[in-house]
């Protein structure tokens, strides 16, 4: 007798071992199988075990944060791991406002809490509003005007309703946020307070730390289907709420990413007069809610962390799950920095290339908020992000006959694929160039392309003010390629320099800096047919640690915005120093073609 086995998973495959089995029973034995009623009992039974099998897999699936596929499923294991996911966030901006009307006699005027600043952008209306009252102060006859006023999109929802509200099994009173668009961080709630005052005001908490039972608290935690709650301590962490007090939440629906970019307002403040809105700095900052990949990977070092700020990785987590307007972070201790700093953590952000400066409103912001999260002794500082760059030189190797394309398509192509590989694997703090990535990468792209040679010189670019003397620190982080020692006999044509700059002006003079091989820059005239050392020693060079320090630097100009810093390190690959991200721009690409005929 045939022994049933069902160990296969897809439904043809369990119907052929039904199959089988059946076939092995001496009573089935002469039995045509492909007979239409046997084969329709098969295939019920056959549908019946996969469906077994379909919705055993699913189940335990769904037990493990790193296999659920269903967003309630992970938000399930993120409450057990005390993760928050990120709701949907506000954009915000900040801006300033004036106001000009001769009938006003007053020495202020005051914008209220929530009022709204309206704006249009890519043919849609949005809403900005306040989230604190904000005063205008007279500064001349007739005008008005305020401080930085920072206004966030959305719109205030106000719930008094008791729908939203259930005492649980543990007799926790819960507010359910009805809108799957609320922004978190804008709750607010109040307790036996009527509908037109705020009073009775209760804190929100993200951590037990500290608090007592009869502390005015609430937390959240999400629920399900893109929800949120509200509850209360049970008078054990917190004071609980009666089941007869009237509970009133407030807090800002949002449209998430679709308002960043906004950086035009309007508000009316006065019927009679003129009211100008200034954008000190456009919104930033909206996002949509975190993702499931999100959720499933930072979920696990929340538990890590305990939202505390200890090693420099916590900064860097806590940064990007709080605020995701953040692509990427780079902390360090402050003993690092030029001259150190002990007793202070340095961070850097990236807020893309079209933010490269960090605006003091917004490292403010990040401040307050790590401050409750780091030690005592610990003071977080921002540095503005740096940027690390490379002088590309390609000498590509084509053939004509291989291919239809001109010599100009085949540059862009590689052009392009130099630009992607900047784009994927670099553009970020800590990343490594892999020359040789990019020379096979460039093989690859044509036919036409019989080989490469990929040359890559890491540059900082330095913007110094003129006419100013200056002791600037350049820190490559790289071993140099440190060249013989220079001699005038030998003269510039066949001298390889370990650190050289770009040209720039100096006493009426046009120069640029070089090492001696010695350990010393010197500044050399431009004069490409006769360069001359104007002066043997203007600053340092380490070859070993790649740190280059200039004395009494000072320009009277320089073409662009920057000088280049230019390196030759020891091996092709190049890694971005400590707080710098690495970028290739096309700018810096030169392309030879050479033709193998």
């Amino acid at each position: 007798m045939a022994k049933l086995s069902i160990t296969e998973l897809d439904f043809e495959s369990i119907k052929g071992q039904l199959k089988a089995y059946m076939k092995g029973q001496t009573k089935f034995k002469d039995y045509d199988f492909e007979g239409s009623n046997m084969s329709v009992l098969l295939d019920v039974l056959s549908y019946n075990t996969f469906q077994n099998n379909f919705y055993t897999n699913m189940a335990i699936n769904e037990m493990f944060i790193d296999s659920a596929l269903l967003r309630n499923s992970l938000i399930s294991h993120a409450k057990e791991l005390n993760y928050l996911p990120r709701s949907k966030r506000s954009a915000r901006a900040i801006v300033k406002v004036k106001v000009t009307d001769n009938t006003l006699t007053g020495q202020t005027i005051t914008i209220p809490q929530y009022a709204e600043f309206a704006a249009a952008y890519q043919g849609e209306q949005y809403t900005f509003v306040t989230n604190k009252a904000h005063v205008l102060r007279k500064v001349a006859p007739n005008t008005y005007e305020s401080g930085n006023i920072t206004i966030y999109e959305g719109t205030m929802l106000t719930s008094f309703e008791r729908e939203g509200f259930f005492v649980d099994d543990d007799g926790i009173l819960r507010v359910i946020l009805t809108n799957e668009n609320a922004d978190t961080d804008s709750i607010e709630a109040f307790v036996d307070a009527e509908a037109t005052e705020d009073r009775n005001v209760f804190v929100r908490k993200d951590t037990i730390f500290g608090v007592g039972p009869t502390d005015k608290v609430f937390y959240v935690e999400p629920y399900f289907d893109g929800r949120y709650t509200v509850y209360f301590g049970k008078n054990i962490f917190g004071l609980q709420p009666t089941e007869i007090e009237d509970v009133r939440v407030k807090y800002r629906i949002t449209s998430g990413a679709e308002a960043n970019g906004i950086n035009k307002f309007n508000i009316a403040l006065s019927s009679t007069g003129k009211t100008v809105v200034t954008t000190i700095a456009r919104a930033v900052g909206g996002a949509d809610e975190e993702s499931i990949e999100s959720i499933r990977f930072n979920a696990p070092k929340a538990l890590q962390i305990q939202e505390r700020a200890v090693t420099a990785s916590d900064y860097e987590n806590l940064l990007k799950q709080k605020f995701p307007e953040i692509l990427s972070v780079s902390a360090y201790g402050g003993d690092e920095l030029e001259p150190p700093q002990f007793g202070k953590v340095a961070i850097s952000v990236y807020l893309g290339q079209e933010t490269e400066i960090l605006s003091a409103s917004l490292a403010a912001t990040y401040i307050d908020y790590l401050r409750e999260k780091s030690p005592l002794a610990v003071e977080p500082i921002f540095r503005e992000s740096e940027f690390l760059y490379a002088n590309i030189e390609v000498d590509a190797y084509y053939s004509s006959v291989e291919s239809t394309k001109s010599p100009g398509q085949i540059e862009s192509i590689i052009r392009d694929e130099i630009q992607y590989y900047s784009n994927t694997y670099l553009d970020d703090f800590n990343k490594t160039l892999r020359v040789s990535n990019i020379a096979s990468a460039i093989d690859k792209k044509d036919v036409a392309i019989l080989s490469n040679s990929v040359c890559a010189f890491p540059y900082i670019p330095y913007s110094p003010a003129t006419n100013v003397k200056l002791n600037p620190t350049f820190k490559f982080g790289a071993k140099l390629a440190k060249p013989y020692p220079f001699r005038n006999a030998n003269g510039f044509s066949e001298y390889k320099p370990a650190i050289k700059t770009g040209k720039f002006t100096s006493n009426a003079q046009e120069i640029f800096l070089q090492d001696d091989g010695l350990g010393n820059i010197m500044s050399v005239t431009s004069n490409a047919a006769n360069p001359q050392i104007v002066k043997p020693r203007v600053g340092t060079v380490d070859y070993e640690t790649g740190t280059v320090s200039l004395t009494d630097f000072i320009t009277d100009e320089y073409d662009g915005s920057e000088i280049k810093i230019i390196a030759r390190t020891a091996v092709d690959d190049i890694k971005s120093p400590l707080g710098r991200i690495f970028y290739i721009r096309d700018t810096d690409v030169t392309v030879n073609m050479i033709e193998i005929k």
